[in-house]
């Protein structure tokens, strides 16, 4: 009989007592489930009910004791009374049909009995108690809830309480029987299983017997094929299929190996001669790290002979250090570690070393080589001499930095041309105004003096007039300059005209001010390059009142001013880097907030702080926020210029910014400037004050 048919009947036999186990375990299952349903429908669940039917009876007892001690009323008690009612009923009814005793009890009947036969007198009880409820009837409810219930207790609730003992009883006797039969049935199909399993175990073992000794036989054949030999022969049984297939499979074997070994030896020529050919450096490792073969680059850029290398340790011999001299660790090694993971590693910034201790920057890749899967896999290193191409990359590199400071000075000379034009324009257009508005306010001043004059003039002539009208007695004159008088109404007039005159006046000087501190901002009056004592608290104050329309609709500005000494630089750029300052912390704050103004002395520098409570900034932002052209302000609104230009104005003074942000509480920018020793500080620290 052939092992394939052999293996069939394993499998059918197995099948079979499989089947049987299975069928004996569903009917042992079955059995078991109809027992134990049976025990929970015939005697726990009837227990329940008596249980059930107990408690409602005392519940019932317990609410009639509450009434009568003035914990419930009547009408409550009744309502669950008449709920509870056919509850009862319906619990003894659902006890008599579902109850199935296992145990023959005439005990336990006679007590069902007994309680069916009692159950008038439950009904009568009810009845007294609904009554007693309904007329609110106390004394009646005591005698039912003292007298009535004892009799009761005597006649049914006894026995009920017996009954449910009993039922306990029986459910658990069930209980014990049924775990008996589970037991035997265990015991029985544990049986069945272990004769199956037997038999099982039997058949097993003569057939694994039986295939031992054919693959013995496979297993000599293999080995005399091992051994070179060109025909070998195995022995099987006459019907052994397989056998005969195998031999035969293994004799076309023998015969392929032969001709692979001649494919492979000239495949490995072929192989010698592209490794002889390519002029990038090849070496192999094994999978301990020692080189197997080289190419002639590869010995030609390190300076070895072949018999010098192989079997040695390749990361020892060219890999064992860093460019800058460091020692390389083999386990933090690129090449190991593409042997290790099974993957490819590229590398471009790493050396070789040649015989002689010299080295060389290299670019290698180094790729896993699976010689047998019994052993660590092996690898492949591809690399050659990058010198000449590092030399060209940096003569690039130098130029492109060469050329990068060059846009950099030109950017940086672009937007100093840039902000000298906008600050001469804005000087420019700040004189042309004040000088427009000199004129025109010089005459509208001098006319409104003359008016002033006439004004007062006539005042006084109708005061006149009015004199010497009283001094005459002609009642008509009276009349009619009352009459008139009262039409002008000529008091209001004359109050008017003061409070108009005033008025007007204190409009022509406060467009005064504002001429002189625009004059004062662009100090058109001197050359905008010319350098000078500089009054920081003044030229604060000045470019405060430039920007107060559109700081009043945000801020509130605090002013925290301290006696300074005069500054050596320009008024004009230094206006220049407070309005960016307050213009940014306008913007900053986005309903309204509060911007501090501060000043103070250090040792050989004085220190101007602008403070807004905004919405702060993140680190990433606070840390470019001079550079040129970068901004958060959305597209259009916003050049990103006007912090770049502060700093370098800043700078050009011999200044330094801090800066301080919180995002969601606020920014406070400082501006150090040198302090011109010259001219020392006088006075102490002003009070601070608030507008």
């Amino acid at each position: 009989m052939s092992i394939r048919r052999r293996l069939g009947l394993q499998a059918i036999f197995a099948g079979a007592v499989m089947l049987g186990l299975a069928l004996a375990s569903v009917w042992a299952q079955q059995v078991t489930d109809r027992a134990f349903l049976r025990v929970i429908r015939g005697e726990m669940l009837p227990a329940m009910e008596l249980h059930a039917l107990g408690a409602r009876l005392q519940s019932i007892h317990t609410r009639m004791q509450s009434v009568l001690l003035g914990q419930s009323t009547p009408r409550g008690a009744l309502e669950m009374l008449r709920k509870e009612r056919p509850l009862l009923l319906t619990a003894w009814q659902t006890f008599r049909r579902d109850h199935r005793s296992e145990v023959d009890d005439p005990a336990e009947d006679a007590l069902i009995e007994d309680i069916a036969t009692s159950l008038p007198i439950l009904q009568t009880f009810l009845d007294g108690t609904e009554q007693a409820y309904e007329q609110r009837d106390r004394a009646q409810l005591s005698y039912l809830s003292e007298t009535g219930w004892y009799q009761l207790q005597q006649a049914l609730v006894e026995n009920l309480q017996i009954l449910t003992t009993l039922q306990e009883q029986h459910g658990l006797t069930a209980t014990q029987n049924l775990k008996s039969s589970i037991r035997h049935t265990r015991l029985a199909v544990s049986a069945v299983l272990g004769a199956g399993l037997f038999c099982l175990v039997l058949f097993s073992v003569h057939l694994g017997r039986h295939i031992m000794q054919r693959i013995g036989g496979i297993e000599e054949a293999l080995d005399a094929i091992a051994r070179g030999e060109q025909s070998v022969g195995i022995p099987y049984l006459e019907g052994e299929s397989e056998m005969a297939r195998i031999a035969s499979a293994i004799n076309r074997t023998i015969t392929q190996m032969a001709d692979d070994r001649l494919a492979l030896t000239a495949l490995m020529r072929q192989l010698q001669t592209v490794l002889n050919s390519v002029a990038d450096g090849i070496y192999g490792v094994d999978g301990e790290g020692r080189i197997m073969f080289v190419n002639p680059a590869a010995l030609t850029m390190l300076g070895y002979q072949e018999t010098e290398v192989i079997g040695q340790a390749a990361h020892a011999l060219v890999h064992h250090h860093h460019a800058d001299g460091r020692p390389y660790a083999f386990a933090d090694c690129p090449i190991a570690r593409s042997r290790q993971h099974a993957h490819i590693e590229h590398r471009d910034d790493e050396v070789f070393f040649r015989k002689d201790g010299s080295s060389f920057p290299v670019e290698y890749a180094s790729a896993p080589l699976h010689m047998d899967s019994s052993r660590a896999p092996g690898g492949v290193v591809i690399f050659h001499d990058i010198t000449k191409r590092r030399q060209h990359e940096q003569l690039l590199n130098e130029t492109v930095t060469e050329l990068q400071d060059t846009n950099a000075r030109l950017a940086e000379t672009q937007v100093q041309l840039i902000q000298a034009e906008k600050l001469a324009g804005l000087g420019q257009l700040a004189a042309g105004v004040a000088h427009e508005m000199n004129n025109p306010l010089a005459f509208v001043n001098s006319n409104f003096a003359t008016l002033e004059t006439y004004v007062n003039n006539l005042l006084n002539l109708i005061d006149g007039y009015e004199g010497v009208i009283a001094a005459t007695a002609d009642a008509s004159a009276h009349a009619t300059v009352k009459r008139m008088r009262e039409a002008a109404d000529l008091d209001f007039l004359r109050n008017d005209l003061r409070d108009l005159i005033g008025e007007s006046r204190q409009g022509l000087q406060r467009v005064g001010r504002i001429v002189t501190d625009l004059k004062d901002f662009s100090r058109i009056d001197s050359s905008p390059a010319e350098w000078g004592n500089v009054d920081i608290n003044h030229c604060l104050d000045a470019t405060l009142k430039m920007v107060a329309a559109a700081i009043d609709e945000k801020a509130e500005v605090v002013r925290d001013y301290a006696a300074l000494p005069p500054v050596r630089g320009n008024a004009v750029q230094l206006n220049q880097i407070f309005l960016n300052l307050l213009l940014n912390a306008v913007h900053a704050i986005d309903h309204r907030g509060t911007i501090t103004l501060r000043t103070s002395r250090g040792l050989d520098e004085v220190c101007v702080e602008i403070a807004d409570t905004g919405c702060g900034m993140p680190s990433d932002v606070s840390d470019h926020m001079f550079d040129p052209f970068y901004t958060t302000r959305p597209v259009g609104q916003g050049t990103g210029l006007g912090l770049s230009v502060a700093y370098n104005i800043a700078q050009k003074h011999g200044g330094r910014f801090e800066v301080d942000s919180t995002q969601g509480q606020g920014t406070s920018v400082r501006l150090w400037l040198p302090v011109d020793d010259t001219h020392p500080a006088s006075g102490e620290r002003s009070v601070p004050r608030s507008t």
